[in-house]
């Protein structure tokens, strides 16, 4: 019982840090590369992929909008068994 309940809290965590800080991600105006904030006519090379500044800004906002989307959903999903499990635990045996 104690260890559902530290699975449950601990994964709503998770979905809830990442759907924070993806969110807070897509309001920087800032556009970075390896942790380094580009320039108009930088190039970002990641994975063997050579990326303008544009590029990068896009590939930085897709992968935010994904981390919106899953911490979303996950927050949403646990909330909803949240919701249920406690439902059935009050209710008369």
């Amino acid at each position: 019982m104690l260890w559902s309940r530290v699975k449950f809290w601990g994964l709503l965590l998770v979905f809830a840090a990442l759907l924070i800080l993806s969110l807070v991600s897509l309001n920087q105006t800032d556009v970075t590369c390896g942790g380094e904030t580009m320039h108009s006519g930088d190039t970002c090379v990641s994975r063997g992929v050579n990326r303008g500044r544009e590029d990068q800004e896009s590939e930085n906002s897709g992968r935010d909008w994904i981390g919106v989307a899953i911490g979303g959903l996950g927050v949403l999903g646990y909330a909803a068994y949240g919701v249920f499990e406690l439902r059935d635990r009050r209710k008369p045996a």
